[in-house]
């Protein structure tokens, strides 16, 4: 009985990780405060941007390799210093990517996914649905990286950009590695 158990425990985390992959993304939503706007209920350890609003967190762990990771997407005002100004009222939102390295989660990658000033945009923040501006199921994990998927053309003027894990760090895949 305890060799059963033993192998029960070992198993739990590879399969609550599948379920959570295979799941619809639960974000919370942390404002940013005047107590340094640390996130830490929902990710000890990350202090969000100075000039940032407040975060969607996503919840899930997306694994690579042997390496886990959360995504936290930060949301900054497109022209605080001058809000009548073009894209006075829009938003810019930061994707980050953060190594889940106890005792601190370590910053391994940020970009750009929606900004007025940019003209960058989710395909999934195009909805029309009132709750588009925190749907970012155009984020999608595989088992090297991410892929995001874009309104029109995103940033490298393609329809969708791919990210890999390369020397520690989320960068744009090469021609090279999309095929993989």
């Amino acid at each position: 009985m305890p060799r059963l158990l033993l192998l029960f425990l070992c198993l739990l985390p590879a399969a609550v990780t599948a379920a959570e992959e295979g799941q619809s993304p639960v974000l919370i939503w942390r404002a940013a405060g005047p107590e340094g706007s640390r996130i830490d209920a929902v990710l000890g350890g990350v202090t969000l941007t100075p000039a940032a609003e407040g975060a969607f967190v996503d919840t899930r762990v997306h694994p690579v390799g042997n390496q886990r990771f959360r995504a936290v997407y930060q949301v900054f005002d497109s022209n605080a210093d001058n809000p009548m100004g073009r894209c006075g009222a829009g938003r810019e939102i930061q994707l980050f990517v953060y190594e889940l390295i106890p005792p601190t989660p370590v910053e391994r990658g940020r970009m750009l996914i929606s900004s007025c000033l940019e003209a960058v945009s989710l395909a999934s923040q195009n909805s029309g649905s009132s709750e588009s501006e925190s749907d970012f199921s155009s984020v999608v994990w595989q088992n090297d990286g991410f892929t995001i998927t874009w309104w029109g053309a995103g940033p490298d003027g393609q329809a969708s950009s791919r990210y890999a894990l390369r020397n520690g760090r989320f960068v744009p895949a090469q021609s090279s590695d999309r095929s993989r």
